[in-house]
């Protein structure tokens, strides 16, 4: 049985998408998490607030329910510290559950590192010809500008919008507003569930991607014996 880790960017395990990608790889493999924040005080995530608005800023959902924002650039030695954690567990490839890009990342060899990332805007360009409207919804306003260069830079014209998800309904409803229009959306935040997708393509009539689904097909693809 080949075992898959979860890397969270906050707190494991994650009810939102744990479940789902579970689901998606069956019962041939074997899913493990870990969570950057697991085992710090609040003090400790708060020191790693974005110190200026150039970090590029990630949010998370805490055990608690509540949310922290964090500077990626912070992060980088969590990463590579729980990625040592897993080879020394015996894992056989581990995922960063994050849509963002971590710079720095060094992965044990006997590990097999997927960037989330990659795997998004990969099935975006597969999905959706150059060119097109493309809508990306993020959870925070300060994200918007860094995600809509990204996919600018794919050669998209890009529509963005922000709502946490873990925020309120209203958030997401004025979201769904402005991304009308758009031939397709992605949910840029492993945050989204399928309940968001479900709404945003009701209320924009776009073909939704939604990120966390994307990652747990792919590792089925890669892991499961069915």
């Amino acid at each position: 049985m080949k075992t898959l880790g979860l890397l969270a960017v906050g707190q494991s395990p994650r009810l939102d998408y744990g479940p789902v990608i579970r689901a998606l790889a069956g019962p041939s493999v074997h899913v493990t998490e870990k969570g950057l924040l697991d085992g710090l005080s609040r003090e400790e995530m708060e020191a790693l607030a974005p110190r200026s608005s150039s970090e590029h800023p990630v949010i998370s959902r805490l055990d608690d329910g509540s949310s922290v924002v964090m500077s990626k650039p912070l992060l980088t030695g969590l990463v590579n510290a729980k990625l040592r954690e897993f080879s020394a567990e015996g894992v056989d490839v581990a995922v960063l559950m994050c849509t963002g890009a971590f710079e720095g990342v060094v992965c044990p060899k006997s590990l097999t590192l997927l960037s989330g990332r990659d795997i998004i805007d990969g099935c975006v360009r597969a999905a959706v010809p150059a060119g097109s409207r493309l809508g990306a919804l993020v959870p925070l306003a300060s994200q918007e500008a860094f995600t809509g260069r990204k996919f600018e830079d794919m050669g998209y014209e890009v529509v963005t919008a922000h709502a946490s998800p873990y925020g309120d309904r209203a958030e997401l409803e004025r979201a769904a507003v402005t991304l009308r229009g758009c031939g397709a959306v992605v949910l840029h935040c492993m945050g989204y569930t399928r309940e968001h997708r479900e709404f945003i393509a009701q209320a924009s009539g776009a073909m939704v991607l939604q990120s966390s689904a994307l990652v747990g097909h792919v590792c089925a693809e890669l892991l499961s014996e069915r």
